[in-house]
């Protein structure tokens, strides 16, 4: 049980969702009031790793103990390593390590509440009950369908809305709300994979994921609905000026969108079984299209500052 062990069983590949977010609120600090302290950005983003390292850890426990996690690896499918099962750490172990990481991520937040007010705590609050509600009884959302889309909820405009606010004190603003959206469909976009390979185990423990809800056939259309959405709320935010228009070059992305995404648009169980190891790609793979698309808001943000006439 080395530190190695412990490090891949945060699920690091999925981390890229709360850096995601947080960069992004922080930068919309920047660019549209001109705020950016670096050491809030520091504490807000360790905070947000290792809330989300926590739910990584506390789902991957009650997951197991379900036997959802036990089923599906014996089918031979893998989406991220598993710490009890993959590295052989003791459960009680795991879910102590994702408290620990929460309540230290919580701790965070009463800082920042400190310097931002009631809204943080506030949306710490919400995560909190959002992250440990996912899995853990009574509430366990996402054995109940609604997980997936609570989940994005959280880690796409709600943590921008977060970083903006303790950035800046402002939380009337809804910029980071909109300009959050695509990461959270992103999120939902993952979590859809991964509930598909999971789905025979899903159905053996009674766990209803969103997948088995809508029915895998009806799949592709909250697919096509969240990739339609994702880039909508990017064309709204160039409008309304909380994106420079430079950053529509962004849509050069919806082909590698929808790639990752194609073995959901299948409709056939055997079809995405086959096709498992290009369906990691959503998560796993080297370039992820949410980092693209922060690297680009960024990158466009900074064009337009230095050269105003494109902010327009």
């Amino acid at each position: 049980m080395g530190i190695k062990s412990w490090l891949l069983s945060f699920s690091p590949t999925t981390l890229t969702s709360a850096f995601s977010s947080v960069t992004l609120g922080t930068a919309l600090a920047w660019y549209l009031n001109n705020k950016f302290d670096f050491v809030t950005y520091v504490i807000t983003l360790v905070a947000l790793l290792l809330a989300q390292a926590g739910v990584n850890l506390v789902h991957d426990y009650y997951d197991y103990l379900s036997g959802v996690d036990v089923i599906y690896r014996s089918s031979g499918f893998s989406h991220r390593p598993h710490p009890i099962i993959d590295f052989g750490l003791k459960p009680r172990s795991v879910i102590a390590m994702g408290y620990v990481f929460l309540a230290i991520a919580f701790m965070a937040g009463v800082y920042l509440f400190l310097i931002a007010g009631w809204s943080v705590i506030a949306l710490a609050v919400a995560g909190l009950v959002i992250g440990v509600g996912y899995s853990v009884p009574p509430l366990k959302l996402h054995y109940r369908g609604v997980g997936e889309v609570l989940a994005a909820i959280a880690m796409g405009p709600l943590v921008t809305w977060g970083s903006y606010i303790v950035q800046t004190g402002i939380y009337t603003n809804p910029a980071p709300l909109i300009v959050g959206i695509p990461n959270g469909l992103f999120t939902l976009l993952i979590l859809l994979g991964s509930g598909a390979l999971e789905i025979d185990a899903c159905r053996a423990v009674g766990k209803m994921t969103l997948v088995l809800l809508a029915g895998l056939r009806n799949v592709k259309y909250i697919v096509y609905a969240s990739i339609a959405i994702m880039y909508l709320a990017i064309i709204v935010s160039a409008i309304l000026h909380y994106l420079p228009y430079i950053s529509l070059v962004t849509f050069a992305l919806i082909p590698r969108t929808i790639g990752l995404a194609s073995p959901l648009l299948a409709s056939d169980e055997n079809e995405v079984r086959k096709r498992w190891r290009e369906l990691r790609k959503l998560w796993a793979g080297p370039f992820s299209v949410r980092l693209l698309m922060l690297i680009i808001f960024i990158a466009t943000m900074i064009i337009a500052r230095i050269y105003p006439p494109l902010s327009i």
